[in-house]
């Protein structure tokens, strides 16, 4: 089962450097350094009179300082861990396919050479590694196997109904909601790494579309996910993707654990000391960067019981195929039955409509296979009542033999921001052991346990004439334990979303379920 790939438990010190090539830093007063960090090397922290240094120790115990206040401080790769807290360092995330920002030739021109040939010697290791990066994701189109299509259709049937048990919980009950499965899912895989209880890895799996399916497996596929999510054109859709584990300083943890988040997940990972303020700062800024700006803070709690952070950030934006109108003003009837005005854009369609028993359903297609489905539950039915039954990976629109459909959609902006507890959902659904059993592949005796203390996610939505921009960010805290042409004819239907509906992100191509949202009042 799972134990393939971690039948051997290792333990490293966060505090171990791997697989780093060139420590770049970049002072306020714009001297630079390109420093050569061998995998023997030992990076860390020391105060001085003068202020705080970074301090890379050879193995002959030599070392050398250099300056850190106000610096950025990058590695040309992501890096396992760093000896003591990275707080004011900005570490940049792995590139697919191992391609490396090589600044040898550029650091020893600094010898020699005046500033100007370094610069272009600089633009020239940049424009080498840009021009790798592209070739990689050229060649790293990848397809998904039967298996794997059903096991994502399954784990975004999961997520479909884990959001509509929190909409219903009283803490969301008629609210705007917006929840990411992608997200949600990339972060409980990373999280499974971790799980040794047998229980804990079948609850996991499960919500992951395929119980007790081997660690390599999993892993594997969401190495894949990763790659079709980000090789897409950013001038014509931009999905963002990054995780990252923030550590405690000064433990131990699972070999495998942080190997597997590095090389499968391409996770970036730090040191960091959750007795400290400037922690919490670095996770939101992190945060931020990562989505854009669009969620700004994760909002975790400060406890000095917190072993590890294990987060994803998702972010999306792009054009619609085709923009709507200009908005105008137009009614909403909320669930309560009280109106409100909102403004309301609008758009032709011909195909892309559904009609089933209950409900209506109108796609709007973005770019590179993405797409908005708006689901217009018929009067008298709930948006919750609707959603379960579709499935939309495989939308079967309705056609007839003589003619096409006209769909008129009239749609409210919205502008839409979540934020979500997730743990009481969870414990009382289908989690009834991973908030109970420690997680001994991440930490294990004599060093503090990890306990899954709680899982948080904070989105955002916003829907306009020209597109659509998203984000998301799914936090694990862990704490320690001691289209065709148009015909001639044409059916005329009228859409007109003026009561709570459902909206949705996904690209069926690739089996992504990036957003799925309740929309109860477009005003608000």
């Amino acid at each position: 089962m799972k134990k393939n790939l971690l039948s051997v438990f290792g333990l490293i010190m966060a505090g171990s450097l791997s697989a780093t090539q060139y420590m770049h830093i970049n002072q306020p007063d714009g001297k630079e350094y390109d420093v050569k960090i061998e995998k023997t090397d030992r990076v860390s922290h020391v105060k001085g009179e003068d202020g705080v240094f970074i301090k890379v120790t050879k193995t002959d115990n030599s070392y050398s300082l250099y300056p850190l206040a106000g610096s950025e401080v990058t590695f040309d790769e992501s890096i396992a861990s760093v000896d003591t807290n990275v707080l004011n360092w900005h570490v940049v995330d792995a590139m697919l396919g191992g391609c490396v920002y090589d600044t040898t030739k550029a650091h020893e021109m600094r010898a020699y050479s005046t500033p100007g040939e370094v610069k272009s010697e600089l633009n020239a290791a940049k424009s080498k590694y840009e021009q790798c990066v592209d070739k990689v994701k050229s060649e790293n189109i990848v397809a998904y196997n039967g298996g794997e299509v059903a096991t994502l259709r399954s784990a975004n049937q999961f997520a479909t109904d884990l959001f509509i048990n929190l909409a219903q919980d009283d803490d969301y009950k008629n609210m705007n909601l917006v929840f990411s499965p992608t997200s949600f899912q990339f972060a409980m895989a990373m999280l499974t790494n971790g799980a040794d209880d047998d229980e804990v890895y079948a609850e996991l799996t499960s919500a992951l579309g395929n119980e007790n399916m081997p660690l390599d497996t999993l892993n594997t596929l969401y190495q894949k996910r990763l790659t079709l999510l980000k090789t897409l054109v950013p001038e014509r859709v931009n999905v963002g993707v990054a995780n990252a584990v923030f550590l405690q300083e000064g433990n131990m943890f699972g070999k495998n654990f942080l190997q597997n988040l590095n090389t499968y997940y391409y996770a970036a990972t730090n040191n960091v000391d959750f007795n400290e303020d400037t922690t919490y700062t670095i996770m939101d800024k992190w945060a931020s960067r990562s989505t854009n700006g669009m969620i700004k803070k994760i909002g975790i709690e400060k406890s000095a019981d917190l072993l590890l952070v294990l987060t994803n950030a998702i972010s999306f934006q792009s054009p619609w195929q085709n923009t709507f109108g200009s908005a105008k003003e137009g009614q909403f009837i909320k669930s309560d039955g009280t109106e409100v005005t909102v403004d309301k854009m609008t758009k032709m369609f011909e195909g892309n409509y559904v009609e089933g028993v209950n409900y209506q359903l109108v796609t709007s297609p973005f770019l590179e296979g993405y797409e908005m489905n708006v689901v217009l539950p018929k009067e008298g039915y709930a948006p919750l009542e609707v959603l379960s039954s579709i499935n939309f990976d495989q939308i079967e629109y309705k056609t007839d033999k003589d003619s096409v459909y006209r769909v008129e959609l009239y749609l409210p902006k919205f502008d839409v921001d979540s934020k979500l507890g997730m743990r009481k959902v969870m414990e009382n659904t289908h989690f009834k052991n991973c908030f109970k059993r420690f997680y001994n592949y991440i930490s294990t005796i004599p060093y503090p346990m990890a306990i899954l203390s709680d899982v948080r996610q904070l989105t955002h939505l916003e829907i306009d004439e020209e597109g659509a921009k998203a984000a998301a960010v799914t936090a694990l805290s862990l704490t320690k334990e001691f289209i065709s042409p148009g015909p001639v004819k044409y059916k005329d239907v009228v859409v007109d979303v003026n009561r709570p509906f459902i909206v949705t992100i996904n690209n069926p191509r690739n089996h992504e379920l990036l957003f799925v949202g309740v929309i109860n009042n477009p005003a608000e």
